[in-house]
């Protein structure tokens, strides 16, 4: 899964471990609910899945750099991730 930091400016240590931790905290839920909504499934490829993280609101969103069929499939169950 990778996570691509949107609008980074120059921070203080503190707010970058901030961060840091909101993103650790979103890859720990994105993981779980994926697993557990795939485990049925097919395999999921969290290596394709691309959020964007928006360092001043702290918000995540589904980037379009996700592959089908896994964008769509995210698409559905995005109010799972918030």
């Amino acid at each position: 899964m990778q996570i691509n930091w949107l609008r980074t400016t120059k921070k203080k240590e503190e707010d970058i471990r901030s961060l840091i931790m909101e993103e650790y905290k979103f890859r720990l839920r994105v993981t779980k609910l994926l697993l557990n909504r795939m485990k049925d499934h097919e395999e999921a490829d969290l290596d394709s899945i691309s959020f964007d993280f928006d360092t001043v609101t702290k918000s995540f969103t589904l980037s379009e750099s996700t592959p089908e069929p896994m964008y769509s499939r995210l698409l559905e169950i995005r109010n799972l991730l918030d």
